[in-house]
C-alpha cells in the first residue's frame, strides 16, 4: 500500500471516510463516546474531524498580523528529517486521541474519559510511521507533540488559576523544546472541536485568550 499523501487530507475527505481502508484505526474511535465538560457526549471520531477542521481553519491565520503569518508559514516549511513542520503536525493531529479507544472509562456518575490517553498514544506513532512515510526524526517529533499535548492543557489551567502566565509560559517552553508552536496550534485546533465553549464558555475564552497570548511571545522569540 503505498504510503498516505498528508498534504491532501482535508475535514471533509475525514468525515467521507476517505481513509477508511488506509487508517481504519481512525474511523474505529466513533465507538468511543466521552461526557464531560469538553465532551458532551461526544464520540472521538467526530472530535477529532473537528479539531482537524480546527487546525485548517487556525492555518488560514486570519488572526494575526501578514508579518506574523509570514513568520509561521516559513517555520511550518522547515524540514524535519523527511516531512515539513506542517506534515508532521498533521500526522501529530491525526494521531494526538488515537488511543482513547483503549483507555476509555465511564464512571457511575454517568461521565466519561479516556484517562492517560497521551502517553499511550505518543507510543504507538512508530507504528503508524510507515503508513505516513516518517523517518525516524519526522517520527520523533510527531512522537513529542503527541505526548505533550495533554501537557499544554494543564500549563493553561495553572496559568488560569495563578494568574501567571510568564512563570508557567517559561516551564512550558523549557519542557517540551522545539514544538511549542506546534502544541499552541493544536491545543486551538482541539478546543475548536470539543463542547467546552457550549459548557464553560468563561474557561473556553480564557484558554483562547491565553494561548494567543503564547503565540505571540513565540513569535517575538522567532524574530
Amino acid at each position: 500500500m503505498n504510503p498516505i499523501d498528508i498534504s491532501a487530507i482535508t475535514s471533509e475527505q475525514l468525515r467521507a471516510k476517505a481513509y477508511l481502508a488506509s487508517f481504519p484505526e481512525y474511523y474505529e474511535l466513533a465507538s468511543v463516546i466521552e461526557n464531560s465538560l469538553w465532551h458532551n457526549n461526544q464520540n472521538v471520531l467526530d472530535h477529532m474531524i473537528g479539531v482537524f477542521e480546527g487546525l485548517e481553519k487556525i492555518l488560514k491565520f486570519e488572526n494575526v498580523s501578514n508579518s506574523q503569518k509570514s513568520l509561521i508559514k516559513k517555520y511550518l516549511s522547515e524540514v524535519i528529517g523527511n516531512k515539513t513542520r506542517l506534515e508532521i503536525l498533521t500526522v501529530a493531529t491525526l494521531l494526538h486521541d488515537i488511543a482513547k479507544i483503549d483507555v476509555f472509562v465511564k464512571r457511575p456518575d454517568g461521565t466519561a474519559g479516556c484517562p492517560g490517553h497521551e502517553l499511550i498514544a505518543a507510543g504507538r506513532v512508530k507504528n503508524f510511521a510507515e503508513r505516513f512515510d516518517l523517518d525516524d526524526k519526522a517520527e520523533s517529533y510527531v512522537e513529542r507533540i503527541v505526548r505533550y499535548h495533554g501537557f499544554i492543557s494543564e500549563i493553561l489551567n495553572l496559568m488560569i488559576a495563578s494568574g501567571n502566565r510568564e512563570k508557567y509560559l517559561t516551564i512550558f517552553t523549557k519542557t517540551v523544546g522545539d514544538i511549542s508552536i506546534e502544541l499552541i496550534l493544536l491545543m486551538h485546533a482541539d478546543l475548536l472541536g470539543c463542547d467546552l465553549e457550549q459548557g464553560d464558555k468563561k474557561g473556553y475564552d480564557d484558554r483562547i485568550d491565553f494561548l494567543g497570548w503564547m503565540l505571540q511571545k513565540q513569535l517575538k522569540e522567532m524574530k
